[in-house]
């Protein structure tokens, strides 16, 4: 992973920013190897203590206050944790309708526009397929990605 400025976030941000990216993961009540190895790629580069990331399983079929996390995130906070959970949300190959909710109203929390957050599902796919180039180049099989 390449160095961030999430290791900056104070320590109530990184717990507000492991619950979000935690409700993304697990919103459509599946827990994915895809999107389990995202969470733990994103949020032990926060240091934080190991309850956030054991809570995670019990997170399924629970509802977290999102409107409270996002009050808790700074400006810089709520824009890290948009980028992040766009990326999150696309790691198993689809966006499903919960994924693109709790997205738009981080976005809103985020003052991100329409626009911007075009930008950032761009900046995505852009993302999936550079990698995608480099599993070409291998003579690998990728897995697509889709929006349902």
């Amino acid at each position: 992973m390449l160095p961030d400025t999430l290791m900056d976030m104070q320590p109530e941000e990184c717990i507000a920013y492991a619950e979000i990216m935690a409700a993304v993961a697990t919103c459509d009540g599946k827990f994915t190897q895809e999107e389990m190895s995202a969470y733990e790629a994103r949020t032990s580069s926060l240091l934080v203590q190991p309850y956030v990331r054991e809570r995670l399983q019990g997170m399924i079929d629970e509802t977290i206050d999102l409107d409270s996390y996002l009050k808790t995130l700074s400006s810089h906070g709520l824009k890290l944790v948009l980028r992040d959970a766009i990326l999150m949300a696309a790691c198993d190959g689809r966006y499903v309708d919960e994924e693109l909710k709790i997205i738009g109203r981080i976005a809103s929390a985020a003052g991100v526009d329409e626009g911007m957050l075009n930008q950032l599902y761009n900046w995505v796919l852009e993302g999936w397929e550079w990698h995608h180039r480099g599993h070409q180049m291998l003579g690998l099989e990728h897995a697509q990605i889709s929006t349902q």
